[in-house]
């Protein structure tokens, strides 16, 4: 089951970030910098505020899920009424910030984005929590197609960023209505709501949702602080640059969480913690054994595959900001992913509070002083620190809760094996055809030599899973008595 939920998530996000690369190509050229800054602004402010809003429902459902204190219909309910109440607060404020600033259509998109998008991701947290990871993906599948479909129409008539916005808000309720997600889910039941229930949530979630908003803090108030700083065309190259890869990374990592951290609970709740710790152990192999490359990988084929992917006014800042942008967004997936894991599986989620309330102070105080001092270098640089501080703070708080293990050895030889693979990339020479096939043969290359270098090395003792999971297929040898 592990393997193929892994796979099906993996589907369901890899849609989404394959449109994203063909809307960025088309947005970056037919959208200018400043316009595309503010499209990107208003869907990292909806993305925060609806983190904030929700993230306490559902890492609270998804922990106490196999503890049977919940059934399906208890969690219709429960995020039923958590949207509507919280969408109404949402609308209330939007129309403040509207009258206050005179930003009406601004204000208007952001409403639209948050709201749309709340009802859509409550939909998909229903088909996670239930098992229906068919729903889920079909549900990603037609999200992507119906957004970039008409995201792509309404810019290409001269919309611009109203219509990437129109775009994003459209194809989300489409596929609401064709699933009929709206009536089913979403009817308010005020009688029927569990309020114990809902208050042992918010005791668990809230503070995971604060540590969530800080991460998303750092997330976004670099692109910000690049806007109100340096202006809207500076925030715009910021948004590309560091668009392709947090598509490709959080594609892969949350795939694998997607998949592994249920898996963890369950043995944890069953199995007992040592048992759940070896498994956290495993999980984090194969995490390092996933992003490392990946970065890498991207690096190997950026000065070929970045200018067929963005308009020319954005490749010398995507290119130049690469390698630390990487950097930055594997320290962020390492905590968000296996660090701040500690904290939740100990059921002391106050504790992730205090690492990220950290490290975003200091990433606000970086950004006030090197944005003016190095520009978009300077705001890559903040949220570089301030990942690291929460990986390391994060590391040596959570592990006074629940046993993290960092394996050396392994993750040395994953480190060798992606930068053997780096090298052979950057081996291939210039060839007389269209850089898209150059992509390709780095691709497939890297793939290649990465494949042997794990199995070389055997990381995660790859050779001995492959033979367990391959063993009917080797014949059994007999030997008959002289």
């Amino acid at each position: 089951m592990y393997v193929k939920h892994s796979l099906i998530y993996l589907l369901a996000k890899l849609a989404p970030a394959l449109a994203s690369f063909v809307v960025l190509a088309a947005y970056t050229r037919w959208m200018s910098a400043a316009e595309y800054g503010i499209f990107t602004t208003i869907l990292v402010v909806a993305s925060s505020v609806s983190l904030f809003a929700f993230g306490w429902l559902y890492v609270g459902i998804m922990r106490f899920w196999d503890k049977q204190a919940l059934s399906a219909g208890a969690v219709e309910r429960l995020i039923s009424v958590s949207v509507l109440v919280i969408a109404l607060v949402v609308g209330v404020l939007s129309a403040l910030f509207a009258w206050l600033t005179g930003q009406v259509s601004v204000a208007i998109g952001f409403f639209l984005v948050f709201l749309s998008s709340a009802f859509y991701e409550a939909y998909q947290r229903i088909n996670s929590i239930t098992l229906k990871v068919n729903h889920y993906l079909w549900a990603e599948v037609g999200r992507t197609v119906l957004t970039m479909g008409s995201g792509l129409l309404l810019v290409w008539l001269g919309y611009a960023w109203l219509g990437a916005i129109g775009g994003v808000v459209l194809g989300v309720l489409l596929v609401l209505v064709l699933s009929r997600a709206l009536w089913r889910h979403f009817r308010p039941a005020w009688r029927e709501l569990d309020r114990g229930v809902l208050k042992a949530l918010l005791v668990y979630g809230l503070p995971l949702s604060l540590s969530f908003v800080l991460l998303e803090v750092i997330h976004a108030s670099d692109r910000v602080m690049v806007g109100w700083l340096l202006g809207y065309a500076q925030a715009g190259e910021y948004a590309v640059a560091y668009n392709l890869p947090f598509q490709i990374l959080m594609m892969l990592t949350s795939s694998l969480n997607l998949a592994a951290y249920p898996l963890v609970i369950r043995t944890l709740e069953q199995a007992g913690r040592e048992q759940a710790e070896a498994r956290l152990q495993q999980y984090f192999v194969l995490l390092m054994g996933v992003s490392i490359p990946a970065i890498l990988g991207l690096l190997g084929i950026a000065e070929t595959f970045i200018p067929l992917l963005v308009g020319a006014e954005f490749v010398p800042s995507s290119l130049r900001l690469l390698p630390w942008i990487g950097l930055a967004i594997l320290a962020n997936c390492t905590y968000l992913f296996y660090v701040s894991l500690a904290f939740q599986l100990a059921e002391y989620t106050a504790g992730s509070v205090k690492v990220v309330g950290v490290a975003a102070v200091v990433n606000v105080l970086l950004n006030l002083i090197l944005i003016p001092e190095y520009g978009l270098l300077g705001a890559v640089l903040a949220s570089l620190a301030a990942y690291l501080i929460c990986v390391v703070y994060g590391y040596y708080l959570g592990r006074q809760y629940f046993a993290l293990n960092i394996p050396v050895l392994e993750i040395g030889k994953i480190l060798l094996a992606a930068l053997g693979m780096y090298a052979l990339m950057e081996q291939v020479p210039v060839l007389a055809v269209h850089n898209a096939y150059v992509v390709v043969l780095k691709i497939l290359l890297g793939i290649g030599s990465y494949a042997v270098l794990v199995w070389l090395l055997d990381i995660g003792q790859v050779r001995q899973l492959i033979k367990a999971r391959f063993a009917w297929a080797i014949p059994c040898s007999t030997s008959s008595p002289p």
